[in-house]
């Protein structure tokens, strides 16, 4: 292990640091505790550190105050703002800071910071989240409380007064290096949470960044402890590995799946994806490979400048998962019908698929990044909509009521039909964009790109009743549609071209 080090920094990174304590209202806390409390030690720790250093959107203040009693804080803290003590075994703060104080972090939104007092966490070994016993002490030295946590980049100190850098365990320097290593024996801290593995990937996508071989290696050696349970219960549960796995997937997709695959993560959490990987597909038509390859350039050609050139909008969390699982069914309902290979209804099964997959890891219960279940099954199983049907053959009012519904995205409808065709490669080809192409023309002609939405109807039901004298039933909704369908083909372009239309269609 590094000695201990208590760094000084170069003056741009101490004025990172005053700027964002000071934008937060932190020294204006800090300053008031410390007359108060003249002996009091005050500390930036966790995640905001990091992301001070390298220049990223803090999302959490977590304060750490020494030498000072927990109950004595919470007692002067109510004088300034709401505080909620989070159990007694956590000595950890809820504060909530009064106007005239500024907003704190994510957009402006978050009005609670936590602050806690020095502590030791005993894990009990199990691997279990959040499985330990907390021993609270304000006089323990700052470094023994840098010690329980997980990676080095989050085990780093801001000292608020002094305006120096507490790095026991070599932070820094593995930020500088963009490192992701695990605070002493990686196993052991593994075992006192498993979660920890899935944390470790999540923190090389998001930031950018490798996971030191040693660490990596316990995460291998030990993801099979992903799924153990303690009567029935699981040590690591759906919903936290839903959030590591979303965030994951949501800073860069295809390397995280590469990374699950891996370590072995995706075998015992998702074997339905890594069966996509065994399944080859005709080469006329994918010579892109199997089902699995095909799926990575689809996910890589949302960053595409063909992507961007027709979508201002980036994907959203939904669509992507949504990629993830469009073909997933194909490994089910791949056979030989003559000398071709077919994959029927892959769109209805994979719809199916991956709905188990969503319930069974409980992927929309992140409140954070959680995804549209319903929209994922919905886009997986309408994915190949223009390739059953032709866009020019298609009625209007059928893509109304598929692009422009009030629950379903159409947008991120066509972004998906975008990275699928894109990521088809007929052999000695390019990718054939063409129904793509008309199906985006037609949409536009039907709603100028610069329009909220599609024009409304120019009569309703009611109308049409009391202009050709007929009571409510099937054929007032046949002449609706009749009516709409010659609305968004611009065949009729007022109320009065309305009216004369309906007067003229047959009733009986």
């Amino acid at each position: 292990m590094l000695l201990y080090r208590y760094m000084e920094l170069d003056k741009k990174i101490k004025d990172k640091f005053d700027k964002t304590l000071k934008e937060q209202g932190i020294f204006d806390l800090t300053g008031k505790l410390q007359k108060k409390f003249n002996k009091a030690e005050f500390y930036l720790v966790g995640g905001s550190v990091r992301d001070i250093i390298i220049g990223r959107q803090i999302k959490d203040i977590d304060l750490l105050i020494r030498k000072v009693k927990v109950k004595d804080l919470e007692c002067e803290l109510k004088k300034t703002g709401k505080v909620n003590l989070v159990g007694e075994r956590f000595s950890v703060l809820k504060f909530g800071l009064t106007p005239p104080n500024p907003p704190l972090v994510r957009g402006g939104n978050k009005a609670e910071i936590d602050i806690a007092i020095p502590r030791k966490d005993f894990a009990f070994g199990t691997g279990r989240y959040k499985d330990f016993r907390i021993k609270s002490d304000p006089n323990l030295p700052v470094k023994d409380d840098l010690s329980r946590r997980d990676f080095t980049v989050n085990s780093m100190a801001w000292n608020i007064m002094d305006k120096k850098l507490e790095d026991p365990f070599g932070g820094f320097d593995d930020l500088k290096k963009k490192i992701i290593r695990a605070v002493g024996d990686p196993k052991e801290r593994f075992r006192e949470d498993y979660s920890r593995m899935l944390r470790a990937i999540r923190f090389a996508m998001q930031l950018g960044f490798t996971i030191d071989k040693k660490t990596w290696e316990a995460v291998k050696q030990n993801i099979g402890h992903i799924n153990d349970k303690v009567k029935e219960e699981r040590k690591v549960s759906y919903e936290v590995i839903a959030g590591e796995f979303l965030k994951s997937f949501n800073a860069k997709p295809v390397e995280t799946i590469k990374m699950y695959m891996e370590c072995g993560a995706l075998k015992l959490l998702m074997p339905e994806v890594l069966e996509m990987k065994k399944c080859s597909q005709p080469k006329d038509y994918h010579s892109e490979g199997d089902v699995l390859t095909h799926t990575f350039l689809a996910l890589n050609n949302l960053d595409s400048k063909l992507f961007k050139s027709y979508f201002k909008e980036p994907p959203q969390l939904t669509t992507k998962v949504a990629i993830l699982f469009h073909d997933v069914a194909k490994p089910s309902t791949k056979k030989k019908v003559g000398k071709k290979t077919v994959f029927y209804n892959h769109d209805k099964k994979g719809a199916e698929i991956a709905k188990k997959i969503i319930d069974r890891l409980k992927l929309t219960s992140p409140p954070d990044v959680g995804i549209d279940g319903e929209e994922v099954v919905w886009l997986i199983k309408n994915h190949l909509l223009f390739m059953h049907s032709a866009p020019e053959k298609m009625k209007k009012t059928t893509i109304e009521r598929y692009l422009f519904n009030d629950r379903f995205s159409g947008i991120a409808h066509m972004q998906l039909f975008l990275a699928d065709a894109s990521a088809t490669r007929p052999a000695g080809k390019p990718a054939d964009l063409t129904r793509f192409k008309k199906a985006m023309k037609i949409i536009k002609e039907m709603k100028p790109e610069k329009a909220p939405q599609l024009p409304k109807s120019f009569l309703d039901g009611n109308e049409i009743m009391k202009m050709v004298n007929l009571k409510p039933g099937p054929k007032v909704g046949e002449i609706l549609e009749a009516l709409r369908e010659e609305q968004l083909s611009g065949r009729i372009k007022n109320i009065t071209e309305a009216k004369k239309f309906v007067k003229k269609y047959p009733v009986k």
